[in-house]
């Protein structure tokens, strides 16, 4: 706002005596209309000094001002955070080794990368032993580790209620290198050729990670009797929300090296089959993608089917003999998230945290003892044994 003019009131008084009487009354007129505009001025200034003072505005202040400020100073507002940016947690570190490196649901192994580890088969499960009626096992000497039989469990056990089908037999589990190389062997004897698209060479096999099944039916006799199709499009469908993944899918030939097989499936855990399922990627392509999230970089969030969410980051593996990896904690500053870290077999390991729990896909009541199933089972092993060839 512009000031009112200053007023020199000596040379004003001095000019005042020179004029004529007969103006002096005109003079002071505007003496006076002078005065009362420069005291309005003051008035003015004086009550938005205040105003300002005392904070407080205007009837046409901007109202936009006014819905900033009250937005900034929303609490819920001003304390949102990205789950994705490390900026919203605090950290606790664990410890790996460089052994470590080929152990975990996401270990990557194919006719080009042998398995780092071999799986300690003192801490496999007989199938038969832990399975429900749901479903059938060729025999005793299936076995995988307890991560995968919890979730074969709960999808044959939904499969059979979505579809009343039982005919699916698993016939294969966790292969030792000597078993493999057994099997690769005879696989050359009787193609008579140098190399096998169908089975792997020893060590470089899927079933040495005690988490790769093969299904056949109850009659099949061969595993291209279950293909996918039918009933069996229920588990292509639907086996990605229990952890499972098919892996070795039609039109990724050329990047898995293995022909396509709709009978083998390989547990990876429940926000990576959903992820892999969702956007098409065979193992060896979320391997590499995976790796575009780290600490640094944003953390890959996932919102599960069930409800339960996660957050997914690539950590690399040190030049030395351990791996520094950090873990978010919860709210309280003290407890981590619940946290699962996988070597990946190649170059480094994949965190996965849960922030918040699901619901399950799976039913309670989905669980039988081996007395319920045995004479069953004794039928369909012999006919299973004298007519299926082996991978």
């Amino acid at each position: 706002m512009k000031k009112g003019k200053r007023i020199d009131y000596v040379s004003f008084k001095k000019k005042a005596s020179r004029i004529k009487y007969g103006n002096l009354a005109l003079i002071l007129a505007i003496l006076l209309i002078i005065i009362a505009i420069i005291c309005v001025s003051c008035s003015s200034s004086k009550k938005k000094t205040d105003d300002s003072e005392n904070g407080g505005t205007t009837e046409n202040q901007d109202s936009t001002v006014t819905d900033i400020i009250e937005e900034e100073a929303d609490p819920e507002a001003s304390t949102t955070q990205d789950p994705t940016q490390q900026s919203s947690y605090l950290f606790t570190s664990v410890t790996v080794t460089r052994d470590d490196l080929g152990s975990g649901h996401l270990v990557l192994v194919n006719n080009n990368i042998a398995l780092l580890n071999e799986v300690n088969e003192d801490e496999l499960v007989v199938v038969r032993e832990y399975k429900n009626s749901a479903y059938w096992v060729s025999d005793y000497s299936v076995k995988v580790l307890p991560d995968a039989m919890d979730a074969l469990n709960e999808m044959l056990y939904d499969f059979y209620v979505a579809t009343g089908n039982d005919n699916v037999m698993v016939r294969s589990g966790y292969r030792s290198f000597d078993y493999q190389q057994e099997l690769y062997e005879e696989e050359l004897a009787s193609t008579g050729e140098d190399s096998s698209t169908l089975v792997a060479k020893a060590g470089y096999s899927e079933h040495h990670t005690g988490y790769a099944i093969d299904f056949t039916t109850y009659n099949g006799s061969s595993y291209s009797d279950f293909d996918g199709e039918g009933d069996y499009e229920w588990i292509m469908e639907n086996c990605y929300k229990y952890g499972y993944i098919n892996r070795y899918p039609e039109g990724k030939e050329s990047i898995t090296l293995i022909d396509n097989e709709p009978w083998h499936f390989r547990y990876v855990g429940i926000p990576h089959a959903q992820v892999m399922y969702e956007y098409d990627m065979c193992l060896e392509e979320y391997i590499s993608f995976i790796k575009n999230y780290t600490i640094d970089t944003g953390f890959l969030l996932v919102n599960a089917d069930d409800g339960a969410q996660y957050i997914i980051y690539y950590v690399p593996m040190s030049s030395s003999d351990t791996t520094t990896i950090y873990v978010p904690l919860q709210d309280d500053g003290v407890t981590a998230y619940p946290y699962e870290i996988s070597g990946n077999n190649v170059d480094g390991f994949i965190v996965t945290v849960t922030l918040k729990e699901g619901t399950g896909v799976a039913s309670s009541s989905n669980t039988t003892t081996e007395d319920e199933t045995a004479e069953g089972e004794t039928e369909g092993t012999e006919e299973t044994e004298n007519g299926e060839s082996a991978e």
